[in-house]
């Protein structure tokens, strides 16, 4: 692998997964890393094999979030407890928009609407069941009560 299927492969591998600027921030860090270390005298080849592969490279990118300087150009990704967010929060897209999640779910996509479509339903249905078999006790009693009241306050209206 060359320094630009190297690259290619890193910036396939981080679309869509991260923001455009930290793709855009890593490519150019992993290319500048890789020209540097060529001009100090390494071959191509030895810095491809110091580096792995940009798969792996992407996936710890990707797995981990909170993007810090060491200084330079250089970044790196450190899972702090402020780096993932639980619960229900809204972060801004690289489309200048917001993506409203729970954890790592975005619920403004078609699945993560669905899924809220479906808790929704579901919470529906166990209220009007647990309610429905809370009637089922309580109607056979209440109904006679509340006819009795009735006809108590029809008599006592015609005296």
């Amino acid at each position: 692998m060359d320094r630009n299927e190297f690259i290619s492969v890193l910036r396939i591998s981080l679309s869509g997964e991260v923001s455009d600027r930290v793709v855009e921030d890593n490519v150019q860090y992993y290319y500048e890393y890789i020209s540097s270390e060529i001009a100090r005298g390494k071959t191509e080849r030895e810095v491809m094999d110091m580096l792995g592969d940009p798969r792996l490279i992407a996936r710890t990118i990707i797995d981990t979030a909170g993007v810090q300087g060491t200084g330079g150009n250089a970044r790196y990704y450190e899972d702090s407890p402020d780096s993932r967010q639980k619960g229900f929060h809204a972060e801004e897209n690289p489309e200048g928009g917001v993506d409203i999640r729970y954890g790592r779910l975005k619920l403004n996509t078609w699945y993560g609407k669905a899924l809220v479509i479906g808790v929704v339903v579901l919470v529906m249905a166990l209220i009007f069941t647990i309610v429905g078999g809370i009637l089922s006790f309580v109607l056979p009693v209440l109904i006679p009560v509340l006819l009795i009241v009735f006809i108590i306050q029809i008599l006592t209206r015609r005296r």
